[in-house]
């Protein structure tokens, strides 16, 4: 930056610089009480303030002491000793005391006389002869006292910096402060003092020579400079100079455009709006007004490449050879017009805000064809993504529009390259290409095929209803085709519907695509209208049976598309009870989907959600952690918000299964996350419902109202108990109540969500696990012989199912039973039973839980022995799936009709109650509300037939027989 720049924010007050300014200070008192030479070297970046710096210094700290100012200037190198002479013989308003007068001025000419004009011809002797003339000459001007400043030496002519070097190595005799500001990368003979000194140590002694390095303001400072600027304002003027004050006080002053948004460019190019004042313009465009053809071309196609630039890309652009372009480039570094990126053969900017005074100063026309050139050479290059649609978005803002086609498969291409790491940039290209393509009669198949890409990315990253949006508009366009593109659209379209919970409409567009499907069409079209159909269908409660076209039936065909089919089918069979044929179709679509690499099954996310949970209720528990792990880690490496939602929820079910119930909590509850980010409401129903019954089932004091609390809001956004999604929420509240002390509501529910009383419309897979549901809260509500019902139904289905795990429910149901009457002997074999079946199905949980049964009714029957390695057992496995509920249940005694109405919690609390201990110790104990227990306490009163505490008391000695 030229001298006049640098001294545009004159009018500006000054801010900052304290320790350097006290710096200047103690070098002047140090010259003057020494009476001896002192040097201070002022650097700095162009328009940092060296000379604002300087003039601040002279007004602050030597206000009595005498000065001269001496500036050099890049048209005036010719001149020997042109600074000095300038200093000592032009008028300087800022000189004070200062009456060399004109015999100063006739010494120095007689000075620059006595310099040959060519150095090289000089003997040294001479030129030292003449250096010592000049130093004896400021000696006598600086022996009362001087600051001589020499500005912007990185212009001075030769003689005039061999002049510098000499007053360094022999310094004045005289107290004589100079000051020495230039730019250090503009140098041609630099003159480092070492390191620059640190700006904290105020008080150290001054040395003989200082260097000062003055950097850019930071946000504070600029702030207090433009106290009326809006903080947005202010921020992207920062941002855009990064804190320099020179060309801060170039920029208009007018609004500067606001902040970048976040993931946005960078702030060079979200400020490309703003224009720097005519004046700055002026004086900057010196730098660069003088250079060669070949230099100008090269610095002008630099700022068109607003990155780091090589030489290649440069030549290109610049339209010269790539060995001249490298000359070039050397050439304007030497200038400090660019530098070289350290460690790369890149170049760039030394300011940012001078490769946009370059741009403005630069043809319009002429930028736009080095923009195209520009964008050709880095399609070419193989550049990344981002640095190519970066220019089409540059050209695509021209009024022209003329690079409208090539535009568009570059920001496509580019699209399809970062859809998997970025999918937020691939939708705005994508967004950008769909408005460049104007709604025209001539680019129609080019703006569906742009709007399908961007219908399918949009779907991924978990705008749904934007994808819908998009594939309302644009199915209709495609015409029927043999390569079955129009059967993939509509299935994308389809797929969309069911995750928004519109399972009738994704059925019906599916089933009428499907009917109209080409003969000759591939059969990934087709298999994936099937797949939607059995999808919705199962989601729908109404899973399909048989697949229209003959589809059903064929195994042969490979691939994900083909695996996600049979995995579908899989999956109803096993909802319907028809096991044989669901292990037959799963294990045609895992050796499918085992088969395949990643890059081939992480688009098919579905898939692997259905292989997972057909696994899951066949009970192979380790094959659907498999298959849905691997789903998990290829979405999430993808950002499919769309398919991890799914994803999350099996593998949730998984953990709960398998009795991991934090784990169950921690993936439900990210799952409603991601459920509530894309807008699927149904999949929302289901985390909540999940993460209610897991809830329920670890038992904390304050569990059960939370589960209560989750269930609800599951129940209340699936209402149609005819849905999976309404079923399963109902299901969940119906367990959340039965555990929190409401038999009555959890049968009312299982029957509703049932249809009946054979429960036809749950699952029949999982029926005998409701059965046991129903069979505990009538043995809650005290109901013996239906809970004998419910126990006998349990032990049909579960006969039908052949499952261990549901047949584990219907021997645990009918052992829970038996210990009810009284018959501990008789439920042994049947709680044992169900451990090991329980064992087998790999439930942790619920084998728990039958351990502990087992040993309450093994101490009923004094069978100490297997009572007590039953309950160390069950403890063990109580503590790995982080419930409370197995040590609540056996510290409940056995048999009275009045305790089975009581719920583990409420017993606990009973217990606690009768020892005397207060409402608040108890509550201090669970770490619940004093007001939460004596609500508990008012619903045991009712159980226990009881009205006042010492009643309690008596009750419970009476009852309980677990003080052993």
């Amino acid at each position: 930056m030229t001298a006049g720049l640098e001294n545009a924010s004159k009018d500006l007050r000054f801010v900052g610089r304290r320790p350097q300014l006290a710096r200047i200070g103690r070098a002047r008192a140090a010259a003057l009480t020494r009476g001896r030479q002192m040097v201070c070297e002022v650097v700095g970046e162009p328009g940092v303030g060296k000379t604002r710096f300087v003039r601040e210094a002279l007004e602050r700290c030597v206000p009595t002491v005498p000065w001269a100012i001496g500036t050099c200037a890049p048209d005036e190198r010719g001149v020997p000793f042109h600074v000095f002479r300038h200093a000592f013989t032009e008028g300087q308003p800022l000189r004070r005391g200062l009456g060399s007068g004109a015999s100063a001025g006739e010494s120095w000419a007689e000075s620059a006389a006595a310099v040959p004009p060519a150095p090289g011809r000089a003997s040294d002797a001479r030129r030292f002869r003449t250096y010592q003339l000049a130093r004896r000459l400021i000696g006598l001007t600086a022996r009362d006292g001087l600051v001589l400043v020499l500005d912007d030496l990185h212009w001075a002519d030769a003689s005039s910096t061999g002049l510098i070097a000499h007053l360094l190595r022999y310094p004045v005799p005289a107290p004589l402060l100079l000051v020495l500001a230039y730019r250090p990368r503009q140098m041609a003979t630099p003159m480092p003092f070492g390191p620059p000194a640190s700006d904290d140590h105020t008080d150290v002694e001054p040395t003989p020579r200082d260097r000062i390095e003055l950097r850019p303001l930071g946000l504070a400072d600029v702030a207090l400079l433009h106290p009326h600027v809006d903080q947005a304002e202010l921020r992207a003027r920062y941002d855009l100079t990064g804190g320099n004050p020179g060309y801060l006080a170039a920029l208009p002053g007018g609004p500067a455009p606001g902040g970048p948004a976040p993931g946005g460019p960078a702030p060079t190019r979200a400020a490309q709006g703003v224009r720097m004042s005519d004046a700055a313009l002026a004086v900057l465009r010196r730098e660069w007004a003088d250079l060669p053809s070949v230099e100008l071309a090269c610095l002008r196609a630099g700022a068109i490449l607003d990155a780091p630039f090589a030489a290649d890309l440069l030549a290109e652009v610049a339209q010269v050879p790539a060995s001249l372009a490298v000359e070039a480039g050397w050439r304007l570094a030497r200038l400090d017009l660019i530098r070289r990126v350290p460690g790369t053969a890149r170049f760039a900017f030394r300011h940012p805000a001078l490769r946009m005074a370059v741009a403005q100063d630069t043809d319009p026309a002429w930028q736009s064809e080095a923009c195209a050139r520009a964008l050709t050479a880095l399609v070419e290059l193989g550049a990344p993504p981002a640095d190519r649609a970066r220019y089409a978005e540059r050209l695509l803002a021209l009024p022209n529009g003329r690079w409208v086609d090539r535009c568009v498969n570059v920001l496509c291409r580019a699209a399809q390259e970062v859809r998997r790491e970025t999918p937020d940039l691939a939708i705005r290209w994508l967004r950008l290409a769909l408005r460049a393509l104007r709604p025209t009669a001539g680019p129609t198949q080019r703006r569906r095929d742009v709007s399908l890409v961007l219908a399918q990315i949009t779907g991924e990253a978990g705008d749904l209803a934007e994808s819908r949006a998009l594939l309302q508009e644009i199915v209709p366009l495609f015409p029927a085709d043999q390569e079955g593109r129009r059967a993939q659209a509509v299935a994308l379209w389809a797929r969309v519907e069911r995750l928004l919970g519109n399972y009738a409409e994704a059925a019906a567009i599916s089933r009428s695509e499907l009917a109209a499907l080409p003969a000759a069409a591939g059969p990934t079209g087709g298999y994936r209208l099937a797949t939607e159909i059995g999808v919705a269908g199962i989601l729908a409660g109404h899973p399909v049976a048989g697949l229209p076209d003959g589809l059903d039936g064929d195994l042969g065909g490979s691939g994900a598309d083909r695996a996600g089919l049979l995995a579908v089918r899989g999956l109803a069979a096993a909802h319907d009870g028809a096991l044989d044929d669901a292990r037959c179709l799963l294990d045609a679509g895992a050796r499918i989907v085992d088969a395949l690499p990643d890059r081939d099954v992480r688009d098919h996310p579905d898939c692997l959600t259905a292989l997972g949970l057909t696994e899951l209720y066949l009970e192979r528990p380790s094959d659907a952690v498999r298959h849905l792990d691997r789903g998990v880690t290829l979405v999430r490496a993808a950002h499919r918000d769309d398919g991890l939602c799914q994803l999350l929820l099996g593998r949730s079910q998984v953990a709960y299964h398998g009795g991991q119930l934090n784990t169950a909590i921690g993936l439900a509850t990210e799952a409603g996350i991601v459920a509530r980010r894309i807008g699927g409401h149904h999949l929302l129903s289901f985390a909540l419902a999940f993460e209610a019954e897991a809830t329920a089932w670890r038992g904390g004091p304050r569990d059960d109202d939370r589960a209560v609390a989750l269930a609800r809001s599951a129940a209340g956004i699936a209402t149609d108990l005819t849905t999976w999604c309404g079923r399963t929420a109902a299901t969940a509240l119906a367990t959340a109540a039965l555990l929190s002390g409401d038999p009555a509501t959890c049968a009312e529910l299982v029957r509703s969500a049932g249809g009946d009383s054979r429960l036809s419309r749950l699952q029949t897979s999982l029926r005998p696990r409701w059965f046991e549901l129903l069979c505990a809260a009538a043995l809650a509500a005290g109901e013996l012989t239906d809970a004998e019902r419910q126990a006998r139904l349990a032990m049909a289905e579960a006969e039908q199912v052949g499952l261990p795990g549901q047949r584990g429910f219907a021997e645990s149901a009918y052992g829970e039973v038996l210990l009810a009457r009284g018959e501990a002997a008789a439920a042994l074999p049947h709680l044992e039973t169900a451990a090991d079946l329980f064992r087998a199905g790999g439930m942790v949980l619920r084998r728990s839980l039958a351990l502990a049964s087992l040993a309450r009714a093994a101490e009923a029957a004094d069978q100490t022995g297997p009572a007590a390695r039953a309950r160390r057992r069950a403890l063990e496995l109580a503590g790995w799936c982080g419930t409370e509920r197995v040590a609540l249940r056996l510290a409940r005694p056995v048999g009275p009709r009045e305790v089975a109405a009581l719920t583990d919690r409420e017993w606990h609390i009973a217990r606690l109650a009768a020892t005397g201990a207060t409402s608040r110790l108890i509550g201090r104990q669970l770490n619940i509300s004093p007001r939460t227990v004596e609500a508990h306490l008012t619903r045991i009163y009712r159980k226990a037939g009881v009205a006042s505490r010492s009643a309690l008391v008596a009750w419970v000695a009476r009852l309980d027989d677990t003080d052993r």
